[in-house]
């Protein structure tokens, strides 16, 4: 097997054990059959983006630390979490599309670069004029996209439709976000008929890079 069929396979793996744990959490959310596993399972998301912090640390001891006096607070307040987890699923859907929503809204503002056209710039060195005004407008709807996601997650869970909630946050959510990367693609066609196509895995990629290198760049 060579090593890029090797890596898709790892993918395929990866999107299948996403969906099983997506749909896993779903229906401890409405079933409650395990709050244990339900606490587990939304704590699963933060410890993840916690450790891959921790490692891009400058400073390793004071993130080790801190880690640390995370899990201790976890350990005394474990009974709590089980109670309540729900709460963490809302926090974490609400706020990382709140976040994103900031973060690609932010970069519309006067003298700023638009996300979507840094992403561009990413995989082209020189973007026509046509380009940087589709950027433009694909950052509002990035933006749009997450601020509904985040402002639709605390509308049903403040309203007590848990299950529609739980939908939304834990399955519905990355199947929405595929499809608005597949719609964005079929709309870069026809917008830009001409220009060199980059597909939605590329598209995908870019935003994935950004993300993962930003911390060491200096902003923009």
């Amino acid at each position: 097997m060579t090593a890029d069929r090797r890596w898709r396979s790892v993918r395929a793996v990866l999107v299948l054990l996403s969906l099983g744990l997506a749909v896993l959490a779903h229906f401890t959310i409405v079933r409650r059959f395990s709050p244990a596993l339900g606490a587990a399972l939304a704590l699963l998301p933060a410890t993840l983006v916690a450790l891959w912090a921790a490692r891009r640390a400058r400073r390793r001891a004071w993130a080790i630390a801190a880690l640390a006096l995370a899990a201790a607070g976890l350990w005394a307040g474990w009974g709590t979490l089980e109670r309540h987890f729900p709460s963490v699923f809302l926090v974490e859907h609400a706020g990382m599309n709140a976040l994103l929503a900031f973060v690609f809204g932010r970069t519309l503002a006067a003298g700023r670069e638009p996300l979507c056209t840094r992403f561009a710039r990413l995989m082209h060195a020189k973007l026509p004029a046509e380009v940087v005004a589709y950027t433009r407008a694909i950052t509002l709807a990035w933006t749009i996209f997450f601020a509904t996601l985040a402002t639709l997650s605390v509308a049903l869970y403040a309203a007590g439709f848990l299950e529609a909630w739980s939908l939304l946050a834990t399955i519905l959510s990355p199947v929405l976000l595929a499809l608005m990367f597949a719609g964005e693609y079929a709309v870069r066609l026809r917008a830009l008929p001409n220009w060199e196509r980059v597909g939605v895995l590329g598209g995908i990629r870019a935003f994935s890079r950004h993300f993962a290198t930003a911390p060491a760049e200096n902003p923009r």
